[in-house]
């Protein structure tokens, strides 16, 4: 009976020594920290030009315990100049209660980014055109995107590869360029069209030419270099 009393004694006085102190630290800590990732997370989200099903947000560090104090508390987020929103980075999270300045702590966190590149199926030998059967998109998770990366296949789906390339790499914009219809050195077939009428002879490139650009070409007949566009392959085309 005596052993009970010191039991209930002992378990008043606990309930009374937590009603004076508030939450244990442990608890206000982990309450801290699920605010201020919340907070950060949902401004992230907010401010970042990515789907949000294409990211993952990562603290890289232990998140600041913030002193409880008696009081409505609200966050003021700031990100970096120019900020990305990928990569490593940290904002700024000032505090505050009661709309009193409480104070100020860095959180710094790592923003990945969920992207398509463009990749090769096989082995694509050098100037090759590429086609469906050559690349594909595949997805992974980036903490930068480089600036020749492609993302799309219409970016790469009948351009020159210039290099040669193994399975499964990624395939960059420095690796591509367009296909020249007109090559330097090459025949082409010159059109002479004034709307009445038509006349067509050979002639030899004096330089490369893409779709619809002018280009020097010289008439085999005459000797002189005139100036033609790029209608198709191995064709240009005087208008008058």
């Amino acid at each position: 009976m005596f052993r009970l009393k010191e039991k209930i004694l002992f378990l008043v006085l606990t309930i009374c020594f937590l009603a004076l102190i508030g939450p244990s630290s442990a608890f206000c800590k982990q309450d801290d920290e699920k605010i201020l990732m919340r907070e950060i997370t949902q401004y992230i989200q907010n401010n970042m030009p990515w789907p949000a099903e294409s990211v993952r947000i990562e603290f890289l560090s232990g998140l600041p315990k913030i002193q409880k104090a008696k009081g409505e508390m609200k966050l003021h987020i700031e990100s970096r100049p120019r900020e990305e929103h990928i990569g490593d980075t940290s904002f700024n999270v000032r505090i505050f209660i009661n709309d009193i300045f409480f104070k100020e702590v860095p959180v710094r966190v790592r923003i990945e980014v969920l992207q398509e590149f463009v990749v090769s199926l096989k082995s694509i030998p050098r100037d090759s055109i590429l086609s469906e059967n050559d690349v594909t998109l595949r997805k992974k998770w980036v903490k930068h995107i480089p600036m020749n990366a492609l993302s799309s296949l219409d970016e790469a789906l009948g351009k020159n590869i210039v290099v040669t390339v193994r399975p499964n790499t990624q395939i960059v914009r420095s690796m591509i360029k367009e296909v020249m219809p007109v090559k330097k050195g090459k025949m082409v077939q010159v059109i002479l069209d004034n709307g009445a009428m038509k006349m067509m002879m050979s002639g030899i490139a004096e330089e490369d030419g893409a779709e619809d650009t002018l280009v020097k070409v010289r008439n085999l007949s005459s000797n002189k270099v005139i100036y033609a566009r790029v209608v198709g392959q191995a064709k240009v085309q005087v208008d008058y």
